[in-house]
């Protein structure tokens, strides 16, 4: 470290001082805040996992085979799960065994960062015989089950307790009845349970605001005691039991005046045709406006009909169509008759089965006494989304202990500034989303200004063509299409290229033939000119010859 130290100073230089003591002061604080965290008064168990996944022990189980991760968010070390579909199983010991009987008090941060669809987000409080880390899975034994889980409609925070009953030893799970609901957001959220053995009640809180709260021997289902009496279940309802109320009077007689078969409704005679009506006008009409798709096939798909679309001379008059008289109300209607209702004098009430005592009653006055004590603590879940992230795990006899963490963690700082940054984030993907429909409008609207003449014609024809090709490659050539139909001078582009190149293929043959007639015509020339040149040169040569022969002639005179 003093090595690492003198290399820092002489790197940074008189330059960089103050650089380097902004990065000191920030080592410094970080350091001191993870040892601030460590060491929050009363707790009897606290992870922040500012020492990573130290203690935790992967259950080897073969169904658990989702593997958590570390995170560092702007220096807060975290717990996550990065893949859906998974089970997870881990578990870290506590360093000696915590005993709730006396009162105690569970906390933990959990954020759905990708949001939840179906999974769970809770811990379970392992007992002190249950399987060692490695052998952990759902039916390892616990004392409580503690924190949010939703699945579609159902969305609960859980707060589950295993209570041994002091009577037989039977272990019972005890459910919180009606419990909270869980946030459904992205931000952090703090998870709160109390439980007050001095007078038996608990609080569940979210976020340090109380969302349930009453009494342990009433809120659970089935109940911490079980009832002193029971409905007997060898008894039955005798045959002969009257449980009806009210029965019809049997002498009773319908009216001779009472017409069964009368309509509810019948044609108001009295109702005339609405001034302006139109009768020769169809209450519905083609739509002018509907083209034919382009990539309609009546080989395939038959005659193409335009959809039919409410007349619009209709919305201005009273009706359209064969004008027919309205159905009003039958005053002599009664409907089917039937006999009034009196009271039975058979009647003997509602029958119950007789009540017995109940052989598995007991009155555990103390609870909590009979739930184990909690050794580790457990992740043990299934989930169909990824992101969760837990952090700030904690155990404690004293609830002071709980806002104490929340103050030591920042954490109304921390899910505010998570707030703000999912708002923005939101709010940046909004106006993206509506700059691109903004855009997308604009393009539709330019192609189909242009879909008109000529242009739309053409774009028809390649959209149907390029229809009839199959799979990948048909979907590929859309796109400059789509293209052309929106950019119309793309189009004309396309089109003269494809026009000069057609040309060109046609006129090729003919300009090859007539440079060939060309060259040769050029290399005929030059050989004429060669040959007048050849002639010229012998020319000279013989009228060379002919001025030597006098000279010999002389020089021979001579000698």
């Amino acid at each position: 470290m003093g090595g690492g130290g003198k290399k820092s100073s002489t790197y940074c230089g008189l330059k960089k001082t103050i650089a380097c003591a902004t990065t000191v002061a920030a080592l410094a604080s970080s350091a001191s805040a993870s040892k601030a965290r460590r060491d929050v008064d009363g707790a009897a168990f606290l992870e922040t996992f500012d020492d990573g996944l130290d203690g935790w022990v992967k259950s080897e189980v073969e169904q658990y085979t989702g593997v958590v991760e570390i995170s560092n968010e702007n220096g807060e070390k975290f717990m996550k799960v990065p893949e859906k579909a998974r089970h997870y199983g881990y578990t870290k010991q506590l360093a000696e065994p915590f005993d709730p009987k006396d009162g105690f008090a569970v906390q933990f941060e959990a954020a759905q960062t990708e949001g939840l669809d179906c999974g769970g987000a809770y811990l379970k409080y392992l007992t002190e015989d249950t399987n060692t880390g490695k052998e952990m899975d759902g039916s390892s034994p616990y004392v409580l089950m503690f924190g949010p889980d939703k699945c579609g409609s159902n969305n609960k925070v859980h707060v589950i307790f295993k209570h041994k009953s002091p009577k037989d030893g039977e272990v019972e799970e005890k459910h919180l009845k009606d419990p909270p609901k869980m946030p459904s957001d992205k931000a952090p959220h703090l998870y709160t349970l109390l439980v007050n053995t001095k007078d038996h009640t608990y609080e569940v809180k979210i976020d340090g605001k109380v969302q349930k709260e009453g009494s342990i021997f009433e809120d659970f289902d089935p109940p911490f005691n079980p009832p002193k009496m029971i409905d007997d279940p060898e008894d039955s309802k005798p045959e002969d039991w009257v449980d009806e109320k009210q029965i019809p009077d049997p002498n009773a007689k319908k009216p001779d005046d009472w017409d069964e078969d009368a309509p509810m409704e019948i044609l108001d005679e009295d109702a005339t045709k609405p001034e302006g009506w139109l009768d020769d006008e169809p209450e519905e009409i083609e739509d002018p406006d509907a083209d034919e798709p382009e990539d309609w096939d009546e080989e395939e798909d038959g005659e193409w009909e335009a959809p039919m679309v409410p007349n619009p001379r209709c919305e201005e008059a009273p009706g359209c169509g064969e004008w027919e008289q309205p159905m009003k109300e039958n005053p002599d209607y009664k409907g089917p008759w039937s006999a009034p209702m009196i009271d039975n004098v058979l009647y003997k009430g509602e029958w119950a089965p007789r009540q017995i005592e109940n052989p598995k009653h007991f009155e555990d006055k103390t609870p909590f006494a009979n739930v184990g004590k909690i050794s580790s603590v457990a992740l043990e879940i299934w989930t169909m989304s990824d992101g969760l992230t837990l952090d700030n795990i904690l155990i404690s006899k004293e609830f002071e202990t709980m806002d104490k963490a929340a103050e030591t963690f920042d954490f109304e700082a921390k899910k505010e500034a998570k707030e703000k940054a999912l708002k923005e984030a939101e709010e940046k993907a909004a106006k993206e989303a509506e700059i691109a429909a903004e855009k997308a409008e604009k393009a539709e609207a330019k192609k189909a200004a242009n879909a008109e003449g000529f242009p739309g014609k053409v774009t028809g024809l390649m959209y149907k063509a390029v229809g009839k090709i199959p799979g990948k490659a048909g979907e590929v050539l859309t796109k400059p299409v789509d293209f052309m139909a929106e950019h119309v001078m793309a189009l004309y582009a396309f089109l003269a290229t494809t026009c000069i190149s057609i040309l060109y293929l046609i006129l090729s043959p003919f300009i090859k033939d007539a440079k060939k007639t060309a060259a040769a015509k050029k290399k005929v020339g030059k050989a004429k000119k060669t040959d007048e040149v050849q002639e010229d040169d012998d020319d000279e040569e013989e009228e060379e010859e002919e001025e030597e022969k006098p000279k010999k002639r002389n020089g021979r005179s001579k000698k």
